[in-house]
């Protein structure tokens, strides 16, 4: 009996304890706060919601992870530089307040160098942008963009860019990167070294989705203006349910290695018209791309080829292998539907898809240009029966103009 009550009151004397430490514990842990901005607030205020701050970066200088900033509606013509990361379980967010539009206006802005963000995340990690308009930026829109040991877990959502010298959105040796809903416009517009409107160098692990990118109109050569670019050893992503247009002069999707290793990237159910271009894989400077599925794409309205495997730059070597082009639909081209052009590729795969009619009597199905033949298995694809030129490959069906255009409304419906 004496033996029982000495082990009760051990094991009440290891909750009591542990009850103490958990209370203890809670009490050291910083509190979640949520802070406002409105046009009509002082930055010498508590930043509360009846007493906000005036200004952007007033909150980013304060806030820790954890907190939460909303912005109330109007233009606020300020810089931000995010000064302060989030951690794992405490994301630091700045939204829009509910139903209010917010914008940040770069005009008069000039932070002395063609680099950087109107939005610098530079170096910070576990944070969320929501529902902000950007526009008039001297470069970028929202991003970043070190020499190296860039950002981690970033959200950008529901945003908007428009008017950004450089890219809209960029990342620049970053890891987990999610790029959702936003609308990029007239992005690009600067004359050299503008990178993409939506663009990541040396990601590791991404999703963009759910994106509008569109009148995006550099015409200089080698000046960027494409409008989705996972380049420069990008790894292990995904870029989908994105509409990409109205980008005259340049690739509506580019997947480019570069002079890294570059694999394991999806690109899928996007929508890509009104382009020079519609998707191009590549590596420009001897790198190796590896890995790249293109499956259920819609491409159409396209000035030269809708798909294309591209060797880019002659007398450098273009590495890559294990790439899939499959059950894409691809229709008013004017030359090729399906573009190859580089001998050092192995294990490329053309299969199930849908390859219509051009606006060229020179249109091809599929254009071979260079491209290893050997390497390359093309098996039952759809082909319209617009197309003159005899197609490659095997097990090919026809399709008469009336077959094609009942899978084009099947899409547009879908």
């Amino acid at each position: 009996m004496k033996r029982f009550k000495i082990y009760v009151i051990v094991i009440l004397f290891g909750l009591f304890s542990t009850m103490l430490y958990s209370e203890k514990t809670f009490a050291l842990e910083a509190p979640v706060n949520i802070y406002y901005v409105s046009t009509q607030g002082n930055d010498t205020d508590p930043g509360t919601e009846a007493s906000p701050w005036k200004t952007i970066q007033k909150a980013a200088n304060t806030i820790k992870a954890g907190d939460t900033v909303y912005i109330r509606g109007g233009v606020y013509n300020e810089r931000v530089v995010l000064k302060t990361s989030g951690s794992q379980d405490k994301y630091i967010t700045f939204t829009n307040y509910p139903g209010e539009a917010v914008t940040i206006d770069g005009t008069g802005i000039d932070w002395g160098y063609d680099w950087n963000s109107l939005i610098n995340i530079n170096r910070q990690s576990y944070i969320i942008l929501s529902g902000l308009n950007v526009k008039n930026s001297r470069w970028f829109g929202i991003g970043s963009t070190p020499d190296d040991n860039g950002s981690g877990d970033i959200i950008i959502k529901n945003c908007s860019t428009y008017n950004t010298k450089g890219a809209g959105i960029i990342f620049i040796h970053a890891s987990n990167i999610t790029i959702d809903g936003n609308s990029v416009e007239q992005a690009c517009t600067g004359s050299k070294s503008t990178q993409e409107a939506i663009s990541l160098n040396n990601v590791a692990t991404f999703e963009i989705k759910n994106n509008h990118v569109f009148n995006i109109t550099n015409s200089i050569s080698g000046a960027g203006g494409e409008g989705i670019d996972a380049k420069d050893g990008c790894s292990n992503g995904k870029i989908y349910n994105n509409i990409v247009n109205d980008i005259p002069n340049k690739v509506g999707i580019y997947v480019d290695a570069y002079n890294r290793h570059q694999y394991n990237i999806e690109v899928y159910q996007n929508k890509v018209f009104n382009c020079r271009q519609g998707i191009v894989v590549a590596t420009e400077r001897n790198g190796l791309l590896e890995n790249v599925n293109i499956n259920n794409n819609v491409v159409y309205n396209i000035k030269n080829w809708g798909i294309a495997v591209s060797g880019y730059t002659k007398g450098l070597i273009s590495k890559m292998q294990d790439i899939y082009i499959r059950n894409n639909l691809t229709y008013n081209i004017t030359d090729g539907n399906i573009y190859l052009n580089n001998k050092e590729a192995k294990n490329i795969i053309i299969t199930g898809n849908i390859l219509g009619g051009g606006t060229s009597q020179y249109c091809s199905p599929i254009y071979l240009n260079g491209g290893n033949l050997k390497e390359t298995t093309i098996d039952t694809n759809f082909i319209s029966t617009i197309v003159k030129k005899q197609p490659i490959g095997t097990n090919y069906t026809l399709l008469s103009d009336k077959e094609l255009q009942n899978v084009i409304i099947q899409f547009q419906v879908g």
